[in-house]
């Protein structure tokens, strides 16, 4: 397992390198690779799913221009990705004046065989309306929610996806969390009691 990880992440510093010296064929891979994830990222990030495709489109164009510049600095090459995506979106929002939310993802349900189909779909109407809630979140709070639980970064490489210290992060989770909690407990009790029942 170990050396699979290993051997993955050697793979894609070589296409990095490759790509970095011009490469398009390596370049081509790493989108492959980490397009979704970065699509994905964006669509969190904004009400628009066109716009999230678009944002996706420049993250990988602003990559391909900036990759000769990249240095690993033990943060991994998807932190980059996506701090370059949530810049675009920012100035976005600036330029636009748009405060949208943003959409939920077509793959919030149960898996696994442990579920029935009753327990799946409430499962899958429970996470829906955590979603609901994250997108009414402050933008840096769902900013770090998103990247915690949806892309799966470290403190660390959200810290350096921010520019902030990794204490900050975790500030800043605490407090979506508990925020989170909050609009949970006060805007949806009823549906808490009928699942109890």
């Amino acid at each position: 397992m170990r050396r699979s990880i290993l051997a993955e992440a050697d793979q894609e510093q070589e296409l990095i390198s490759l790509a970095a010296t011009g490469n398009r064929d390596a370049f081509g891979r790493l989108y492959e690779r980490y397009r979704l994830r970065v699509l994905k990222h964006a669509l969190f990030l904004t009400s628009d799913p066109l716009l999230a495709e678009d944002l996706t489109e420049q993250t990988f164009l602003n990559a391909l221009q900036a990759i000769p510049r990249y240095q690993e600095r033990g943060v991994p090459f998807i932190a980059w990705l996506l701090r370059i995506t949530g810049n675009l979106t920012i100035n976005h929002k600036k330029a636009a004046k748009n405060n949208g939310h943003a959409q939920l993802p077509e793959a919030l349900q149960a898996e696994g065989i442990a579920y029935s189909p009753e327990d799946s779909c409430e499962l899958k109407d429970d996470s829906r309306r955590v979603w609901d809630e994250v997108r009414h979140l402050p933008g840096e709070q769902r900013q770090v929610i998103v990247m915690r639980f949806i892309d799966d970064l470290s403190y660390q490489d959200i810290a350096q996806v921010l520019g902030k210290s990794v204490g900050a992060v975790r500030v800043i989770h605490f407090r979506a969390l508990t925020n989170l909690r909050h609009m949970l407990d006060t805007a949806t009790p009823a549906w808490r009691h009928t699942r109890a029942s």
